[in-house]
């Protein structure tokens, strides 16, 4: 009997760190970044669910989508910062830890700074700004919103 506790405590342990949420998203994408880029924003780290794993097969299929901060390359410089969106994905088998995929497109975006995301319904909202015709480097004024749908296949303006 005490054989069988254990194995189950062991199972449900093991399920859970494959579940995946927002926290466990931005945690891969952190640590993703931190190989990909530097001056990384610590702070920046949010995600937001796009599509809803199996919940029979330990959310299996769940999609997220994380916004992120950094010099993606670390090509420093005057505005390498940057604004990164990044998408992971629990795929390939149930028993696989959830992973950064870039195999999706996402709309290029006219943005010079990202001021809010957020997301409801199945729609990721994206506010901004974007350099005006008149602005100097590093003053952009004009306010942007964006409205972007993930299709299955690829994030769409919606």
């Amino acid at each position: 009997m005490r054989k069988l506790v254990v194995a189950l405590a062991v199972s449900l342990v093991a399920q859970q760190a494959h579940a995946l949420d927002e926290r466990v998203a931005s945690k891969i994408v952190r640590s993703y970044s931190e190989t990909t880029a530097c001056q990384l924003e610590e702070t920046s780290y949010k995600a937001f669910e796009i599509q809803q794993g199996d919940p029979e097969s330990n959310g299996f299929g769940a999609i997220y989508l994380v916004h992120w901060q950094g010099d993606v390359g670390c090509s420093g410089g005057n505005g390498t910062v940057t604004d990164n969106f990044s998408v992971v994905e629990h795929r390939g088998f149930t028993s696989a830890d959830p992973i950064v995929v870039t195999d999706y497109e996402f709309p290029e975006l006219s943005l010079a700074t990202v001021t809010d995301v957020s997301a409801e319904n199945g729609v990721l909202r994206i506010t901004g700004l974007r350099y005006g015709p008149n602005d100097q480097q590093h003053s952009p004024s004009q306010r942007v919103v964006y409205r972007i749908k993930f299709d299955g296949t690829a994030f769409v303006m919606d």
